[in-house]
């Protein structure tokens, strides 16, 4: 049974499914990235995982629409694994893929009438979206030399055999 229409998750239903499913983030420390309570983050995780079954039985498309969000304060992306999370309430510390403590603050105080589209647009229908997912390759800054992304290890703490420079994530 096909249907024209498509099926619709939300932003932070998104998010639940890019950090637990995708990401593999235990549900009370993807609550915790989102600033939420585990209970909540279970039901929105439900809910999307309920949205997206019906998509794929019913063949229908997937939309992601803008509205209706907990995660729209504060965007934050670690420098070295190149994972980006939004959080509404609390500053982080480390990353919650890769642990790291090279983290920065990209965006505060986002509304979604005046964001910046490329920031809460990701893509639907396969591929990465916006910066998930951490890098690669680490790549050299200073001679080019690259080496394969190694989960759990921060590129920066790998050093360049060439030239001994920390090595950067890219994707």
């Amino acid at each position: 049974m096909e249907s024209s229409e498509s099926v619709k998750i939300t932003i932070d239903e998104f998010e639940a499914i890019r950090l637990r499913d995708y990401h593999n983030i235990h549900q009370k420390r993807s609550a915790e990235v989102m600033g939420i309570s585990q209970p909540t983050f279970h039901r929105i995780l439900s809910s999307a995982r309920k949205k997206i079954s019906k998509a794929l039985i019913e063949g229908t498309p997937i939309t992601i629409i803008g509205d209706d969000f907990i995660t729209d304060k504060e965007k934050y992306m670690c420098i070295d694994c190149g994972f980006k999370w939004l959080n509404p309430s609390k500053s982080h510390h480390y990353c919650p893929d890769c642990q790291s403590d090279d983290i920065e603050l990209i965006k505060k105080d986002i509304h979604p009438e005046k964001a910046d589209p490329t920031l809460i647009l990701r893509k639907s229908y396969g591929g990465k979206g916006m910066g998930a997912g951490p890098p690669l390759v680490c790549k050299c800054p200073n001679c080019g030399f690259e080496s394969d992304k190694k989960r759990g290890v921060p590129c920066k703490n790998t050093t360049c055999p060439q030239c001994e420079t920390p090595l950067c994530g890219i994707n």
